[in-house]
């Protein structure tokens, strides 16, 4: 070989080298959280009794309850907790919400999903006024279900929330089973 091989072999060798040894370091991991901000899921104008035993198949409470009487929500496949507030009418309201779930449409061998009662909540209306001009709920009494929920700042006139492990639950369902007269429940709900 002649010398001038020897001379670009030496300076070639260590850029491969340096090249090489660069992909097989580790990538940094950045662990700043993301902003997640409230979203509105809908809102409720009447009561709905809760799906009967013979009718909680996907299609039965997915596409057959009234709109005006349920708030139907889809979970991002990337969300892993789910946090849920509410706004009322006027202090001292009180609502029943159900929320109702489902994995999926249909189960692994194509058989129609069934839903399942999540939880239970008892809602109280506060007097900390929300972006609908009306005012936060600002005491949730979880009962029901097989989400373990966890209240957050159920006390009076702050806003309270739950919060929860979605569960690899996708398609929920809000009802609410006892109504105030004459209001309009309000569900925000932000994902992480």
């Amino acid at each position: 070989m002649k010398r001038w091989h020897y001379l670009v072999l030496g300076m070639i060798l260590p850029l491969l080298m340096a090249a090489a040894y660069d992909k097989s370091r580790p990538k940094p991991v950045f662990t700043v959280q993301p902003e997640v901000q409230w979203e509105n899921a809908g809102n409720l104008t009447a009561s709905q009794s809760a799906p009967l035993v013979t009718a909680r198949a996907f299609s039965d409470v997915w596409t057959d309850l009234t709109d005006a009487k349920t708030i139907k929500y889809v979970i991002p496949n990337w969300a892993k907790n789910v946090e849920m507030r509410f706004q009322t009418k006027a202090d001292d309201d009180s609502h029943v919400f159900e929320i109702w779930g489902c994995p999926a449409a249909t189960m692994v061998d194509g058989t129609e999903e069934q839903f399942t009662l999540l939880a239970s909540l008892a809602l109280t209306g506060g007097t900390q006024t929300g972006t609908h001009s009306n005012v936060f709920v600002d005491t949730i009494t979880v009962t029901d279900g097989t989400w373990d929920m966890t209240a957050v700042q159920s006390t009076g006139n702050f806003i309270c929330t739950v919060t929860v492990d979605s569960k690899g639950y996708k398609y929920i369902v809000g009802i609410a089973s006892t109504f105030q007269a004459s209001t309009t429940v309000y569900a925000d709900v932000r994902f992480y």
